[in-house]
């Protein structure tokens, strides 16, 4: 009597084939913890840039002056409004998927930067100082300082605003801070 022949694959053969996936994977969990943290900085950065730039446009828009408010520093959240009135344009929450990046202001102390009609930083109505560059980072308690991608984002006095990283310092590098 034949016996039909089993097809499938054995118990046996589909733990081989797991454990050898696992041993694959196991050295991708370091780098896929460091790129997902630096994604929080990116994503900060990002937010940020936004930020300023419908501020600015938002001033050329309506040709008054609107100011971007940082919240109180460590955190990450912003707020875009009308200089005069406060007529609040829009915001965002510090820690909306950017938990543990710290914002470092210069000069130290300023939180808010104003653009006038023309898309030009301006003074502050309050005539605080006005927010020069942010640099955006993670504590060492969450990524080691050598393996964090900092990043900075830096007004210039004509209104442009640049993200670059602080890290870079050759000459023809693209991402480096002027």
């Amino acid at each position: 009597m034949n016996l039909p022949r089993q097809r499938g694959v054995s118990i046996v053969e589909t733990m081989i084939v797991l454990t050898v996936i696992v041993v694959l994977l196991l050295p991708a969990v370091p780098m896929g913890v460091e790129w997902l943290a630096n994604s929080r900085i990116r994503s900060a950065a990002e937010s940020m840039l936004a930020g300023l730039q419908l501020a600015r446009n938002e001033a050329v828009r309506r040709n008054i002056a609107v100011e971007f408010v940082l919240d109180a520093a460590p955190a990450a959240g912003w707020t875009v409004r009308t200089a005069l009135s406060g007529e609040e344009i829009q915001s965002r929450a510090s820690g909306d998927g950017t938990a543990a990046v710290t914002v470092s202001v210069s000069p130290n102390g300023a939180t808010r930067v104003s653009f006038d009609g023309l898309g030009r930083r301006t003074a502050n109505i309050d005539a605080s100082n006005a927010i020069d560059s942010l640099d955006l980072d993670l504590p060492a308690a969450v990524l080691a300082a050598d393996r964090t991608r900092d990043l900075r984002l830096q007004l210039g006095l004509g209104g442009q605003i640049v993200m670059c990283d602080p890290n870079v310092t050759a000459a023809s590098d693209v991402r480096r801070c002027p």
